[in-house]
């Protein structure tokens, strides 16, 4: 057997720190799991996850239509969906306000801090093909240079509504016989909750028992990382 394939886009930087927003339901998940959640591409809310852009779907249609490839756009646009599993993080170590608020809300969020290292790392553990890439954030009716060979490549782009996410997106294809029946979600087990997790930042509205339940949480299951409240809850001096 290969061993799995491991890529990512050639501007991420490994050193870049990376975050992901959730609610505390979340974090108890991961740690007590010491497993990262992929959701099915399907799963997400944004309607255009995976969607093809025009001049693509057309092109597909046409070459099924001239018996050139065996499936048509709709073919594509569903397996690329259904077969492929995301982990979402926000590139930068600075807060993001609006993913604050999106994730749980300024008072009960929390993010994990990570960094492309770590996660590459973590998903040698895998053995499964993964895939990094950098959001390309665009509007679909109007891209005409891309590049398209395989089921993943349409999740690299996102419609540009969502370009205060930063995103950097972690795709792991699940694209064998029976992709038509995969579940909504996945957990890939971690080597430690350490090996992924830099820090936890807590919300910046959050009140002081709620700083102290997550430090307590993520000490009972054996997190090393450190645990502090948001920098946008201070006031500079």
């Amino acid at each position: 057997m290969q061993p799995a394939k491991i890529t990512a886009d050639t501007d991420i930087r490994q050193e870049s720190i990376l975050r992901r927003y959730m609610d505390l339901p979340k974090l108890l998940d991961l740690l007590h799991t010491r497993s990262l959640y992929f959701r099915r591409a399907d799963g997400f809310s944004d309607r255009l996850e995976g969607a093809l852009f025009p001049s693509f779907r057309q092109s597909l249609d046409e070459a099924f239509a001239q018996k050139e490839v065996p499936h048509g756009a709709d073919y594509f646009y569903r397996r690329a969906r259904v077969g492929n599993y995301v982990s979402c993080w926000t590139i930068g170590a600075r807060d993001n306000m609006a993913l604050w608020q999106l994730y749980g809300g300024v008072k009960t969020s929390i993010a994990v801090t990570s960094t492309v290292d770590r996660l590459i790392k973590c998903a040698f553990a895998w053995n499964r093909s993964t895939h990094l890439h950098k959001v390309k954030y665009v509007d679909h009716r109007r891209v005409r240079n891309y590049i398209m060979g395989h089921y993943t490549d349409v999740l690299q782009y996102k419609s540009d509504a969502y370009k205060y996410e930063r995103e950097l997106r972690v795709v792991v294809p699940q694209q064998d016989d029976g992709w038509e029946h995969n579940p909504i979600g996945i957990w890939l087990a971690l080597p430690s909750v350490d090996s992924l997790i830099r820090s936890v930042v807590v919300a910046p509205e959050a009140d002081p028992s709620f700083l102290a339940a997550v430090r307590e949480l993520c000490k009972r299951y054996g997190l090393t990382a450190p645990v502090r409240r948001s920098t946008l809850s201070l006031v500079p001096v």
